[in-house]
């Protein structure tokens, strides 16, 4: 049984009671009261002889919190749980690349004789030391260097070589995808979310420091590589999450996961970026902080004083990035820095723009009665002739240099410079043999 000391003091017709929260006021006579509790809000108390009646007028203090943001959690099943699955390689293909990711897939998939071959030698070396150290000694030598071999062999047989041999404007569309990818890596945590689920009642807000979702996520590993089985001339941009690999290539990007290998050309891949907020134990280096809330917290916002192990935790603002696909790609990605997605967005939004000028100079070219031809099957440089008998043109290299080392991308310089792609390529080779163009 609780016991309480009830505290007022009386001046005339009004009352002041006393409480831990602070004074709070009321007025009336016996049986009919209207009070102001110290948070403000306001009530009426009216009765006798065992029978009340007690209504809340509302005002004051909202007892609201604002609105909460996520937390990571393992999720047991539930049938509110959105999985963010995406399909598999053998879904995610490309007519042009039909013959090429064959070979990938028979390389990545194929059952690996060296694996096959160490497996029986350790097998027989057993075997002859359960009779003879010495052959025990002799097996698990010849087994090795049998494995080896086979190893080194198996390597050679698997490889596939792709050189890239950049021309007609295909440097500067790597180029944007190195850039786009290096906005994405600046992040000192990138993650991949799994699943989530809303919550929906205060008690299991509570329980997770008043998060209104709880997200499922593990760690991306972001950097450079060479796709399984493949060299190539070039270092690859590569994403690697808990269930898929995407390595972004000059023309598209090649995803591979436990079922083989897809290819996605980038004009059928969509990005979306967003942000939201996060709560985390212990936060990013580079995470931006936005506020603070409590393990265990109370419908006011403040500490739940029941819980002993009640601590602060930090409210993050993260960004968040979606990569998909019509035929079923869909990678959710989250960032310590919240700017990385946006960037990343506009990066590839830029590789996008430049794919389609590019197509478009294509066709414009082919369409076009009156090039002329330099030697079997070559077309003559634009600067020398293009759409009829335009004259040359004269471009300062110092003037797209100086908007190169201001920050200017390439689709601007495209556009205030009335190039090509072709020829922006050409400018930007010239420019990085004379060593002038500053690498990122």
């Amino acid at each position: 049984m609780s016991w309480y000391l009830r505290r007022y003091v009386r001046l005339g017709p009004i009352r002041f009671n006393l409480s831990k929260s602070g004074i709070g006021t009321s007025v009336g006579v016996k049986g009919f009261r209207v009070g102001v509790r110290p948070n403000g809000k306001s009530y009426v108390h009216a009765g006798r002889y065992g029978l009340y009646y007690r209504q809340e007028l509302g005002g004051g203090e909202s007892n609201k919190s604002p609105a909460a943001p996520e937390i990571e959690q393992s999720l047991t099943p539930h049938p509110d749980t959105i999985h963010y699955d995406s399909a598999s390689s053998l879904e995610l293909t490309s007519r042009s690349k039909k013959e090429l990711l064959s070979r990938l897939n028979v390389s990545y998939t194929a059952l690996r004789l060296d694996y096959l071959f160490g497996a029986i030698f350790l097998i027989l070396v057993l075997i002859s030391l359960s009779t003879s150290t010495a052959l025990g000694a002799v097996s698990a030598f010849l087994g090795m260097v049998a494995t080896v071999g086979m190893a080194i062999w198996e390597s050679k047989r698997r490889t596939i070589t792709i050189t890239y041999e950049f021309e007609d404007g295909a440097t500067s569309v790597f180029t944007q995808v190195i850039s786009a990818f290096n906005a994405l890596a600046s992040s000192h945590n990138v993650w991949s979310l799994i699943a989530s689920r809303s919550l929906y009642n205060f008690h299991e807000s509570k329980l997770n420091a008043g998060a209104d979702r709880l997200v499922n996520r593990s760690s991306v590993q972001v950097g450079e590589g060479s796709p399984p089985w493949v060299s190539t001339n070039i270092d690859v941009p590569a994403l690697k999450t808990k269930n898929m690999a995407l390595y972004l290539m000059p023309d598209g990007i090649l995803v591979y996961d436990n079922k083989g290998v897809g290819f996605l050309e980038y004009n059928d891949v969509s990005v979306s970026d967003s942000i939201t907020r996060f709560i985390e134990e212990r936060p990013p280096v580079d995470a931006t902080i936005v506020g603070r809330t409590w393990k265990y917290p109370n419908k006011k916002g403040g500490p739940d004083k029941r819980f002993k192990n009640n601590v602060e935790i930090a409210v993050c603002l993260y960004g968040e990035l979606k990569i998909t696909s019509k035929s079923g790609l869909f990678v959710y990605l989250m960032t310590s820095r919240q700017d990385s997605p946006s960037k990343f967005a506009q990066g590839f939004s830029n590789i996008l723009k430049m794919i389609e000028a590019s197509e478009a100079s294509k066709q414009q070219q082919i369409g076009n009665p009156n090039r002329v031809l330099q030697g079997p099957g070559q077309d003559m440089k634009r600067n020398d002739v293009a759409h009829g008998d335009r004259p040359k043109r004269k471009i300062s290299a110092r003037a797209i240099l100086a908007d190169i080392n201001d920050g200017i991308d390439s689709v601007e310089l495209m556009q205030k410079y009335k190039l090509s792609s072709s020829e922006l390529a050409i400018v930007y080779k010239k420019l990085d043999q004379a060593g002038m163009r500053k690498k990122s």
